[in-house]
């Protein structure tokens, strides 16, 4: 890969942006993008359906969440600056990895869960999440594949709340938010062991990893859009 580098010396440090990642960075810039342009749309259809206060605030965390991880995502894999920097957003992408898997959780646990097991859950995922962060921010080098339980593990959390949530929803809306939990889960199998099959200078493992992450949040916004809207 070919790198473009523009130097800039501030006195002692010097800085160099470099772009790198091309692949990796666009496809989550486009995640971004989408995430920016679906969040206005959820929101009006929601209202349409007369939402609750509650529900609309759990319908915005859902979509900034999504829009944060994208864009520390895209940021992260655009532009080497300095070490120093790299490290803070390296820090702030896997962070906002447990952010989005929280705010994925929201919705549901505060439309169609609400009244049975939604709040317990919300709490425990937001908990997760928070001590999650801190990990992070002490242990971001840690192996690929404990990142990857972690990130899988506090995802199929709901499995132990399953009954409630199929006595909730129409199978419909449950194979839906299933798809997303299925292509989450690849992502992130592919994201630790990195097989050699899909390994590609170009486009390889990690990029394909993201394009998963993508599928995921598809299927949780089409679950969203057009199942939870309709709570009151």
């Amino acid at each position: 890969m070919t790198y473009k580098d523009m130097t800039i010396s501030h006195e002692k440090e010097i800085f160099v942006f470099r772009i790198k990642d091309f692949w990796s960075a666009v496809t989550h810039f486009i995640g971004m993008v989408v995430a920016i342009i679906g969040m206005p749309i959820l929101l009006i259809k929601a209202a349409a359906y007369q939402a609750s206060f509650l529900s609309m605030v759990s319908f915005m965390i859902f979509m900034l969440s999504m829009i944060l991880l994208y864009g520390a995502s895209a940021s992260y894999h655009s532009f080497h600056v300095s070490n120093r920097v790299d490290m803070i957003l390296k820090k702030i992408d896997h962070s906002s990895i447990f952010i989005l898997i929280a705010g994925s959780y929201t919705p549901i646990c505060l439309t169609a869960l609400k009244d049975t097991v939604g709040p317990m859950l919300l709490t425990m995922i937001w908990i997760i999440a928070i001590a999650g962060i801190v990990f992070k921010v002490f242990w971001v080098t840690c192996p690929k594949w404990v990142s990857s339980v972690m990130y899988s593990l506090m995802g199929w959390l709901c499995i132990m709340f399953l009954p409630q949530i199929l006595s909730a929803v129409s199978i419909h809306a449950f194979m839906w938010l299933l798809a997303g939990g299925i292509a989450y889960t690849i992502g992130a199998v592919i994201y630790a062991l990195k097989p050699k099959l899909l390994a590609s200078k170009s486009f390889g493992n990690h990029e394909i990893f993201h394009c998963f992450v993508l599928l995921g949040s598809l299927c949780h916004y089409i679950f969203v859009l057009n199942y939870l809207t309709m709570f009151h």
